[in-house]
């Protein structure tokens, strides 16, 4: 009974602990190298299985958290496994690993949407993210989901004191870029 009164829309798999950034914002204990191995995705699959009499597939959206998602080579696998199995997903991503040919792979596996980071111009964004890669890898990210028709995406931006007077500016040029959807957040004081 508790299923049909609080339905399942919405399921995280944090799926590694491990990450190639090292942000200044993050409160996980996530590392590029984790001492926790990732779950594998066989029991993740168990899971989804487990909970499919209880949800309906079309509206129940699996989100892959991290760490950093892609990092892990199986994700590809794991999306065309809910495919199949009719569930919706998408990514939470940093962008440094997000190239075209990973695009295209998840993009055939599947992949609905994704939530992009972008912390502020090229400065504030790799003081944040402490990944040299952080800022052009993941400005090309949505440049490749801007020109992908029908992808849905967004911008998350983590506000803080460094990017807080060009939040403005910011939200000019994601709009110049094509970017329709921009969330920002804050855990650090303003």
């Amino acid at each position: 009974k508790m299923a049909r009164e609080h339905r399942l829309r919405t399921l995280f798999w944090e799926c590694t602990l491990r990450c190639n950034a090292a942000c200044r914002h993050c409160g996980s204990d996530c590392k590029v190298s984790s001492s926790v191995k990732d779950m594998p995705s066989g029991d993740f699959l168990k899971v989804i299985d487990s909970i499919r009499p209880n949800v309906n597939p079309h509206e129940t959206f699996i989100i892959f958290t991290g760490g950093e998602p892609l990092v892990r080579k199986d994700l590809d696998a794991v999306g065309k496994e809910l495919c199949r199995r009719e569930f919706p997903w998408g990514i939470v991503t940093n962008g440094i690993l997000l190239d075209r040919k990973r695009f295209d792979s998840l993009r055939a596996c599947g992949m609905h949407s994704a939530t992009i980071s972008l912390d502020g111009f090229e400065e504030d964004h790799l003081w944040m993210r402490g990944n040299p890669l952080a800022f052009r890898n993941a400005v090309n990210a949505i440049k490749m989901m801007v020109a992908e028709p029908g992808f849905v995406f967004d911008v998350v931006t983590c506000a803080n004191g460094r990017n807080f007077s060009s939040l403005p500016q910011m939200k000019d040029f994601l709009v110049s870029e094509g970017v329709r959807q921009w969330r920002i957040f804050t855990v650090f004081p303003v």
